[in-house]
């Protein structure tokens, strides 16, 4: 027959263990609520990525262009 003591060991893991399961029921279930983002900063975003593509368009013909010019440039040689 199992002690008193023993009795009270296995009583205090049981507890610990449920302790550890109910907190992390409560952390995955603050995980599963996503946060709802505001539509004024999706349309931000949005006017972001917009302004970043016209930049990337730009910076590809600065680059076509420059490198059209460095080609057809005659360099003078060193004297």
């Amino acid at each position: 027959m199992p002690g008193f003591e023993n009795i009270l060991q296995f009583l205090a893991l049981f507890a610990g263990f449920m302790g550890i399961i109910v907190a992390a029921g409560f952390g995955f279930k603050k995980l599963g609520n996503k946060p709802s983002l505001d539509p004024r900063v999706i349309e931000k975003l949005a006017d972001i990525e917009a302004t970043l593509s016209e930049i990337e368009e730009r910076l590809d013909v600065t680059e076509r262009v420059l490198a059209d010019v460095r080609g057809r440039v005659q360099i003078p040689p060193k004297p």
